[in-house]
């Protein structure tokens, strides 16, 4: 007769509780110190000592046992006194109770090999922003063992890198919970690491958000305003912002065609400028012209201001023989032309009003990810910038650089001190 196994008593920080629960898909992702690993490794031991079961740890390559999370479940089982239970082999860890946990690399396996993991309970990604698509399609339909579930833990670098388009995109699969969890979620955090990330925060704050903060790996060298993405970030000014229906909305437009007309939605209250919505164009606007955004403006909730447009909305075109701006005033909006400016002079005016700026974090994604990557057109043999380069991240750039040219920061008026002012010898 075998033995029932003993309750195990792990203490669990709040952030993790949910995932004590059944899903198909367990995520989480987020920056370091907020113990996503630990986490996945004492729930593996847990679920190994309380049944039998059959675990897999996958990262995408794994040269030798060294890269994997051997070293982390033995120190797990340990510190839970399971010792005497689990036996620890060169590439394996095997149970009492004929549980098995095993360590395999993603990028040895194909289509028929893939099968050797039918029949496994847990299947663990770690590192898994690394993992590729063509391992991700591989590996999910061979655990499909009934109740079987597959964990995924990452730091992210790229939107779109295929886990986080997998759980972060559009269309969350079912049976899945996916969480960010960060250094703030761990009671636990010790003051060592504590004292690392501040000095990485005044070092770098681009690449300390990216670490500690769990945001995607920031811009390429020479971004201009991905530095200061990065401290709103942390300063929890790019998370989720609140339209109020009581106040006007600025809408600052970049003019060209489908996914180069782009349009920031903005609402200013007092010193600060929160940016509520982002829209670009595609296909259909791309066919239908002025009317789709007219129909687009008009499904949002938004009472506008006069619509923002660059100096170029004035002048006549070939097709339609008169200008975008007259367009939108046929089409019953106000609008307010700026003035044209030097883009190198722009992107300075953006760089002092993006600190002004609590930006919605969901809605404005496309958004972000192109200010992130608004770069220089440096010329490294001649060693000269020759300013912005002109591509697909210049348009939403040069969209907010026009709002940044409207944006008029109110008058505070100075409180009178009560002295009269001396009068000069003049009299």
């Amino acid at each position: 007769m075998t033995q029932k196994a003993s309750a195990l008593e792990i203490k669990t920080p709040r952030a993790f509780s949910p995932f004590l629960e059944s899903y198909r898909y367990k995520a989480i992702y987020g920056g370091r110190g907020g113990g996503k690993s630990h986490f996945f490794a004492e729930a593996m031991i847990e679920a190994c000592y309380m049944k039998k079961t059959r675990a897999v740890c996958i990262r995408e390559v794994q040269n030798t046992i060294k890269d994997s999370v051997k070293q982390l479940l033995v120190d797990k089982i340990a510190a839970l006194g399971l010792s005497h239970f689990f036996d620890v082999v060169d590439t394996e860890i095997r149970g009492a109770n004929g549980s098995l946990i095993i360590f395999k690399g993603m990028q040895h396996y194909n289509a028929e090999s893939i099968k050797s993991l039918e029949g496994y309970e847990i299947a663990w990604v770690e590192e898994a922003q690394t993992l590729s698509q063509k391992s991700l399609d591989l590996l999910r339909p061979t655990i499909r063992t009934p109740g079987s579930e597959l964990w995924f833990s990452w730091n992210p670098t790229h939107e779109f890198d295929p886990v986080d388009l997998f759980f972060r995109g559009e269309h969350v699969p079912d049976s899945a919970l996916v969480k960010q969890i960060n250094w703030d979620d761990n009671p636990w955090f010790p003051d060592e690491l504590r004292d690392e990330m501040e000095n990485d925060r005044k070092a770098d704050a681009e690449k300390a958000a990216h670490i500690w903060d769990g945001d995607y790996r920031q811009a390429p060298k020479g971004a201009y305003f991905s530095a200061l993405l990065a401290t709103a970030k942390t300063e929890g000014r790019i998370s989720r912002v609140p339209h109020d229906p009581g106040l006007e909305t600025h809408v600052s437009f970049d003019l060209g065609n489908g996914p180069n007309m782009v349009l920031w939605f903005g609402q200013w209250v007092g010193r600060e400028v929160r940016i509520i919505d982002y829209l670009e164009g595609d296909d259909d606007a791309t066919e239908e012209g002025w009317a789709w955004y007219a129909r687009k403006l008009r499904e949002k909730p938004y009472i506008y201001a006069p619509l923002i447009l660059p100096h170029d909305a004035r002048p006549r075109q070939r097709t339609s023989g008169k200008g975008d701006e007259q367009t939108l005033i046929d089409l019953g909006f106000k609008t307010h032309i700026v003035p044209r400016m030097d883009p190198g002079e722009r992107v300075k005016l953006t760089q002092g009003f993006l600190p002004k700026c609590w930006i919605d974090e969901d809605k404005c994604k496309g958004g972000l990810h192109a200010l992130r990557n608004y770069v220089s057109n440096y010329d490294e043999k001649m060693r000269i910038d020759r300013g912005p380069l002109h591509n697909w991240a210049s348009h939403p750039a040069d969209s907010i650089g026009h709002m940044a040219q409207a944006y008029e920061e109110p008058r505070v008026k100075k409180k009178s001190t009560g002295r009269h002012r001396p009068k000069s010898w003049m009299g």
